[in-house]
């Protein structure tokens, strides 16, 4: 499902990440950073727990980007983050998605990107840029 790409338009999606989903995020990504997989040194951190990675968690705004808003065919180009709070297992998070430019020349869109936890701190914030190839009709 596609959104009308116009400036305004925002999609939001939500997700907890389990123990299971840092693990196998660890695996792939080679982060293995005892704060996100061990709960014995997490304690000891200035968080006091584990915390989900945060590229596991801004990994949503990519899944928006290719299945909602733009949708199929988008080619991600770029993106800034900012990690403001942690994210801590089976924490409820909302990541939204926002069209802020939308370029003349090219199918080229700049949007607004920012993740919330359940208590409505921004957990993550930044920019992304993306091309939308228009998809061929038959």
């Amino acid at each position: 499902m596609s959104i009308k790409i116009e400036l305004g338009a925002k999609v939001s999606r939500s997700k907890s990440f389990s123990s299971q989903d840092v693990w196998v995020f660890a695996v792939v990504s080679t982060d293995i950073n005892p704060i996100h997989l061990d709960e014995e040194i997490a304690k000891k951190s200035i968080f006091k727990q584990r915390v989900v990675h945060g590229q596991l968690v801004s990994s949503l705004f990519s899944g928006i980007f290719g299945s909602e808003l733009p949708g199929e065919g988008t080619i991600f180009m770029g993106q800034s983050l900012k990690f403001l709070a942690p994210v801590y297992l089976d924490e409820k998070i909302t990541a939204t998605v926002e069209i802020i430019d939308i370029r003349e020349d090219k199918p080229i869109i700049t949007l607004e990107t920012s993740a919330v936890n359940e208590k409505g701190e921004i957990v993550i914030k930044g920019t992304a840029m993306v091309l939308y190839p228009p998809l061929s009709k038959p």
